[in-house]
């Protein structure tokens, strides 16, 4: 099966329309704007009945990984709570599953940024990172599912 390439920015601009459509229906939290060939998409996101809001903020460039950011509050980028070094969050494993051109952010990484958080709560009440995990170091060559933090503290030691 062949991947699509798009050929124009006519069709790398109709997928910004159909994603910012697809934000808008489904999260009507966000606001999103089309610039040039990005969406960007800000919003409040609360994971539970209690917690607090987080602002976030979520770029995407057709066919390429979004990118999402904790706005507010501040958290600080630590390896543990499963941030890149540039400060977005890892919400899967690139390297094992990489972006589909077929995926939609309002399919995936909105509801995986609302899952992180929770991770993230749970992981300020306990000490420990619940959520699945991947090793952040070198790629593995076969395809695991990801692990949670005790399975990725067993292979590392």
């Amino acid at each position: 099966m062949g991947m699509f390439i798009p050929k124009s920015s006519a069709e790398k601009h109709r997928r910004l329309v159909v994603e910012e459509a697809l934000l808008r229906e489904r999260f009507p939290f966000l606001h999103s704007r089309i610039s040039g060939d990005s969406l960007r998409s800000r919003g409040r996101i609360r994971p539970t009945e209690c917690s607090p809001e987080y602002r976030v903020e979520v770029n995407y460039r057709p066919w390429d990984s979004p990118a999402v950011r904790i706005l507010e509050p501040k958290i600080e980028p630590e390896t543990r709570l499963h941030f890149y070094r540039n400060g977005t969050l890892c919400l899967y494993d690139w390297r094992e599953q990489p972006w589909e051109t077929k995926w939609h952010l309002a399919d995936t990484i909105v509801p995986w940024t609302a899952e992180w958080l929770v991770f993230y709560e749970i992981y300020l009440l306990t000490g420990r990172w619940l959520g699945k995990s991947a090793l952040h170091g070198e790629a593995t060559k076969a395809a695991k599912p990801l692990a949670n933090d005790d399975e990725v503290k067993e292979r590392t030691e």
